[in-house]
């Protein structure tokens, strides 16, 4: 939020004197009197300056119930357990941390990382915890024990998602391969590259497919029973872009893209055709009138799980939109200020969490497009958030170095 700032000005010329000879005073004034009420005034306004700063400086309110201050360095990532009761971050120390959510306390913590752990996932049973580092280096962990079970190494780490119903891990790296294993078993399939990093990618609903989205502004849908190429989804245009993530509609249609031009794609999952494209750039302008430089890039995409024909779009510049995917169209414009770099859903009602570089999460009734809640206490940017099953709980993971638990319900 722009803020506007009114100091008082200390260097205002004093106002000109009369004629020499129009005071019949003059000759009375003492020089010295003169020179100590100019001391006191500049005392005076001093003190003024620093209170006035004083009280323009916005106050953060701590609205965390748990502050998790063991990494050194920027918190990248973080996980809630599906049991509601343990959480895990990753950061720039090369360590992940699991820990309690109720109280901090730490239960292990996961070493051996060569590099900035920037992925942390639980299984979809909450037995097994993924960490996975800048470098590829990928470990998992059985939560009980506190052991590893289970290591890979792979070229530098693009994303590392779970399958939803069984103990799968699928990775896409920056030499545009993706891997699946059976962990802690070890059995492993490969896809191949095709000459573009792999950025981000996501299992399919159905358990059988997933799509991953590349640098030269690709998509691409694989059969993972046989590892072929199902589709390669593009609009056969030139404006294409990095592709940095991507979500998938609970019913396994379609697929949003978001990519760094400012632009969201919809493709048919079962075809592999475009569907729509979304602009989500808004114009900006300067107190001159120009057209401010702004960066759109579309940094989070999603699907809302209670109303699947609303999408919703995130981008650097500080816009999130709603739109209607039927009709390709905008429902709901919002600007919060600042940039997202996560969304995240309330699993039981359409209420969207909006992840804010001002170090903020702002949460959104997407049926009306309306702000609930703000949620304080960060003071750098806020890189990743998680959300309990049971949606009492949001935890997120910040540049400050913190992690930090807030309540929901």
């Amino acid at each position: 939020m722009d803020c506007q700032i009114n100091n008082m000005k200390t260097n205002t010329p004093p106002m000109s004197p009369g004629p020499p000879g129009d005071n019949e005073d003059d000759e009375n004034i003492d020089l010295g009197e003169i020179q100590e009420v100019i001391d006191l005034n500049e005392g005076n306004l001093e003190e003024l300056t620093e209170e006035e700063d004083m009280e323009e400086e916005e106050t953060v309110v701590d609205m965390a119930t748990i502050v998790f201050s063991k990494h050194e360095g920027s918190v990248f990532t973080c996980s809630i357990s599906p049991s509601g009761s343990v959480a895990a971050t990753g950061g720039e120390d090369d360590l992940a941390y699991v820990w309690k959510i109720s109280d901090g306390d730490v239960l292990f913590t996961c070493s051996g990382h060569k590099d900035s752990v920037i992925h942390v996932c639980f299984s979809h049973d909450g037995t097994l915890l993924a960490t996975g580092d800048y470098a590829g280096y990928i470990q998992v962990w059985e939560v009980a024990s506190s052991k590893k079970v289970w290591e890979f190494e792979v070229g530098e780490l693009g994303w590392l998602n779970w399958h939803h119903a069984s103990h799968v891990l699928l990775a896409g790296t920056a030499d545009g391969e993706m891997w699946m294993w059976l962990v802690p078993h070890g059995n492993t399939r490969t896809f191949p590259s095709y000459g573009s990093p792999s950025l981000c990618g996501a299992f399919l609903y159905d358990g059988k497919r997933a799509v991953a989205g590349y640098e030269d502004g690709s998509v691409r849908v694989f059969d993972l029973k046989s590892g072929q190429m199902l589709h390669q989804l593009t609009d056969d245009s030139n404006d294409v872009s990095p592709i940095i993530n991507i979500a998938v509609q609970k019913d396994d249609a379609l697929v949003i893209s978001g990519a760094t031009n400012g632009k969201a794609k919809l493709f048919s999952i079962n075809n592999g055709k475009l569907v729509g494209s979304l602009n989500c750039e808004v114009s900006q302008a300067t107190d001159e009138g120009a057209d401010a430089d702004i960066d759109n890039t579309v940094e989070a995409v999603s699907f809302c799980p209670q109303m699947p024909n609303v999408a919703v779009t995130a981008t650097l510049a500080g816009y999130i939109t709603i739109w209607d995917v039927s009709s390709k169209t905008i429902r709901y414009t919002l600007s919060q200020g600042c940039g997202s770099s996560h969304l995240a859903w309330h699993p039981q009602e359409p209420v969207l969490f909006s992840a804010g570089l001002d170090g903020a999460v702002r949460s959104y009734d997407v049926r009306s497009g309306e702000p609930l809640s703000k949620f304080t206490g960060h003071d750098e940017s806020i890189l990743y958030s998680s959300i309990s099953n049971d949606g009492s709980a949001l935890l997120t993971a910040s540049d400050d170095g913190t992690a930090r638990v807030f309540k929901l319900s």
